[in-house]
């Protein structure tokens, strides 16, 4: 009896074991490839949580523990009655804000430098930064529910921001990586900072370059501008 007891909780510690966690599930999911996994004493700590239970909002105790729990079940995910998914809904947020202190953390630094040296972030799409491979950024640090900060491409090449466009739409938020994180990584990590680009492309027709733009437009206001008389100069009979 004993033995088959024992048998019983080794198969039920084994079963839990090969159980995903729900932040290696989060970080698993389509599109989620730029996430990094936070250390789970971070999130247990609540000095880097200050102020989260406000923005989360009455949900933020389940979520939490959604979070430093195990991964929902199929059964769970398929049945959308469940409170589970709003749990799940804010168990994201909070996740997403939370993940954007870690990484600029020295051991979230780490974490994400390992992530770029894999191009897992993508290349820049500008065809003379030579496939640079670009950083995750938000133009805001605070989460908004209508998708009016959506997560953008930074390239330290050419020092421009990109449209992060994937299939089906691009849903996460600006504010789970913030507005900090590229450039404080750039900071840290000096050695992986690319030189600015040596080319610029320059349009042009038949062979012949084109002048740009501002400059066309300069000289056209010079052109059509009056010239000013002088402070001495006499007054022509025209003036009259």
């Amino acid at each position: 009896m004993q033995a088959a007891e024992g048998a019983l909780s080794s198969s039920e510690e084994g079963s839990s074991l090969d159980e995903p966690t729900w932040v290696s599930w989060f970080c698993m999911l389509r599109n989620h490839e730029f996430f990094c996994e936070v250390d789970p004493s971070f999130v247990q700590d609540r000095f880097n949580l200050y102020g989260l239970k406000e923005l989360v909002g009455p949900l933020y105790g389940e979520a939490m523990t959604m979070i430093l729990g195990y991964a929902p079940t199929e059964k769970q995910l398929a049945d959308p009655t469940q409170r589970v998914h709003k749990v799940l809904d804010t168990a994201r947020i909070l996740y997403g804000l939370i993940h954007a202190r870690y990484i600029l953390t020295a051991q979230g630094l780490s974490d994400m430098k390992a992530k770029y040296k894999a191009h897992e972030f993508g290349a820049c799409p500008r065809t003379l930064c030579d496939k640079q491979v670009v950083l995750p950024v938000g133009l805001s640090d605070t989460h908004s529910t209508s998708n009016e900060n959506p997560l953008k491409l930074f390239c330290p090449r050419c020092q421009e921001l990109y449209d992060h466009n994937v299939p089906g739409g691009n849903y996460i938020d600006g504010a789970f990586f913030g507005s900090t994180y590229p450039h404080l990584f750039l900071q840290t990590f000096r050695e992986v900072r690319p030189p600015p680009p040596t080319q610029r492309y320059v349009p042009r027709v038949f062979g012949f370059k084109i002048a740009k733009v501002e400059e066309q437009a300069l000289q056209n206001t010079a052109r059509e501008e009056w010239p000013k008389r002088l402070k001495n100069e006499p007054v022509s009979d025209w003036d009259s």
